[in-house]
């Protein structure tokens, strides 16, 4: 054999390997990618947790809770942040809950992993593929995965009290599928379900906290802050003592000073029941009361309770200073919202007198007088009393 013919098959053996190499060599990333699992960066956890409404009072709920950990998870919540775990995921193009798109940061993407976070406007649950779709420049992989419904939230109640019997419209969000609904611990009848109004019949001793349990979780409100004076609080359902539901009690009484006339029976603005209080400021800081004979024993009290209705024009932004027994010591201040009505829940703790230091122990009147010069001027009031 010449050396010619042997540097030519030596050739040739050389190119057949190079050929062998390079499919050998052939990167996996340039495969069709594969999904194995779902692991957590954070877990979620329900815990029971104590919020401070005030100083003196508080409320439990389950909240869902980041909880660091590391673990094969099947499902997770909205703004959950997870690792999908698979192979051949470095050419990613896409990634998909439930159809959804999902951004991803190409920088947390290697060929083993991807780092993302389940958009809060991903579709969850009912009606839902249930499906994690990840799609790369060569196939696409998919795997199960649930997207958990969210809590619930509650943002308004048609009444903040009611009779036995009454039906109650409780306004929010992922509502789904809820399955209790209580007053304080007095359980509701769930008449109709929607995802953002609960329809319900008032139990027996309905007082208190309402809230919403769905697959979600449990859930209070509605919330509200006096004035931005305190944290927002629960507005608890219901009262420990009424000055004001249709009438004016046998036992009580109304004064006013300055100009002013009221109609306690007013059927033009009502929030609840059948009648309301007219009240037409006459002069400017005119003020209105009702009060209560005998008076109302405050021990075991939070909060003083009322709705307003601003019936006038101009009366948006103006403001009513609230009179607990002393017009000149014992008040604080609300703001009004015209054309609607507003419930107000304030402390007890905030209606203090320099002079007579320390919360009221008695409520002998409520009192509403005009503080912004704006007469005249139309309120209504309806529901007052103590929780």
């Amino acid at each position: 054999m010449n050396s010619g013919y042997k540097l030519l098959m030596g050739a040739a053996v050389m190119f057949v390997l190079l050929i062998t190499g390079a499919v050998s060599c052939k990167k996996n990333s340039d495969a069709a990618p594969s999904l194995t699992r779902v692991r957590t960066v954070t877990k979620y956890d329900t815990v029971l947790v104590t919020h401070r409404q005030d100083l003196g009072t508080s409320y439990t709920s389950n909240d869902v809770i980041p909880v660091p950990f590391d673990s094969t998870v099947t499902s997770g919540p909205l703004g959950g942040l997870f690792a999908i775990i698979g192979t051949n995921l470095q050419t990613t193009t896409s990634v998909s809950f439930n159809g959804y798109p999902v951004y991803f940061n190409p920088t947390l993407v290697t060929n083993t992993s991807i780092i993302v976070r389940i958009p809060a406007e991903t579709p969850w649950q009912n009606g839902s593929s249930n499906k994690l779709v990840v799609t790369t420049k060569y196939g696409s992989a998919t795997l199960d995965f649930t997207v958990l419904q969210p809590a619930p939230a509650i943002t308004g109640l048609s009444q903040f009290a009611g009779n036995p019997g009454d039906t109650v419209t409780i306004t929010g969000t992922v509502f789904d599928n809820a399955s209790v609904v209580k007053f304080g611990a007095a359980v509701a009848k769930i008449v109709s379900t929607t995802s953002t109004a609960i329809k319900v019949i008032v139990p027996a001793n309905a007082r208190g906290v309402t809230t919403v349990t769905t697959p979600g979780g449990t859930s209070s409100g509605p919330y509200a802050s006096y004035n931005g004076v305190v944290p927002p609080m629960a507005v608890p359902f219901g009262f420990k003592s009424l000055l004001y539901e249709d009438a004016v009690p046998s036992n009580g009484y109304t004064f006013g000073f300055i100009g002013w006339n009221a109609n306690t029976q007013s059927t033009e603005q009502v929030k609840r029941g059948q009648y309301s209080i007219r009240l037409d400021y006459t002069g400017n800081y005119a003020g209105y009361a009702v009060g209560s004979g005998p008076g109302i024993d405050l021990t075991g009290a939070t909060y003083i309770k009322f709705s307003i209705y601003g019936g006038s024009t101009g009366t948006e932004g103006k403001v009513i200073k609230v009179a607990l027994n002393d017009f000149d010591h014992r008040q604080v201040s609300v703001i009004l919202h015209e054309k609607t009505w507003s419930t107000y829940v304030i402390p007890l703790n905030l209606f203090q007198d320099a002079s007579a230091p320390g919360t009221p122990t008695s409520l002998s009147y409520l009192g509403f007088q005009e503080l912004s010069a704006n007469a005249p001027e139309t309120i209504f009031l309806d529901d007052l009393g103590v929780y």
